[in-house]
């Protein structure tokens, strides 16, 4: 199965394109991504810019060269994969059971896309099972309760996650 890590932005929010970078106990968060996706036997791309070229080429991974704008990279991204593709942004903590967990509830779903839901925020993550065409897509959510998810928009995210992972 194919799996796009989207590492395109520009970082503004947490004001480094390089967020993907900051090292939880460690482990930078895109090597831990990387990590659960490989050892769960994706075929990895990474989907980036102009804002992150210095990934180009990173661990070996395909590049999936967009232009910095997260809904027409994702388009061109899907396009460039075979169905299903799951999309994990590049700038999460996650748990590797909960990737195994939700692509487990999607397979019973009859829907274009299942869209991850983490302590009602959406995650980012999404399971897409039709290519993405004009219209919008049938779409349904999985909703989990997770004190180990970490989306990291703000340096507050950053500092949360830290808490909760650093010993």
């Amino acid at each position: 199965m194919d799996a796009v890590i989207m590492a395109g932005g520009k970082g503004s929010r947490m004001g480094i394109a390089e967020k993907m970078f900051l090292q939880i106990n460690g482990e930078k968060i895109i090597d831990a991504i990387i990590k659960i996706l490989q050892n769960q036997n994706f075929n990895i791309s990474l989907c980036i810019s102009e804002n992150t070229k210095f990934l180009d080429g990173y661990h070996s991974l395909r590049t999936i060269m967009g232009e910095g704008n997260y809904a027409s990279d994702l388009n061109y991204a899907i396009k460039m994969c075979s169905l299903p593709v799951l999309i994990v942004p590049s700038d999460v903590i996650i748990p590797p059971d909960m990737i195994n967990d939700f692509i487990k509830r999607t397979s019973s779903l009859d829907t274009a896309i299942a869209t991850l839901i983490v302590n009602n925020k959406l995650s980012g993550i999404s399971m897409f099972f039709r290519k993405p065409e004009t219209g919008n897509l049938p779409y349904k959510n999985i909703e989990i309760l997770r004190d180990d998810f970490f989306n990291l928009n703000y340096p507050d995210d950053y500092k949360k996650a830290l808490q909760r992972f650093e010993k």
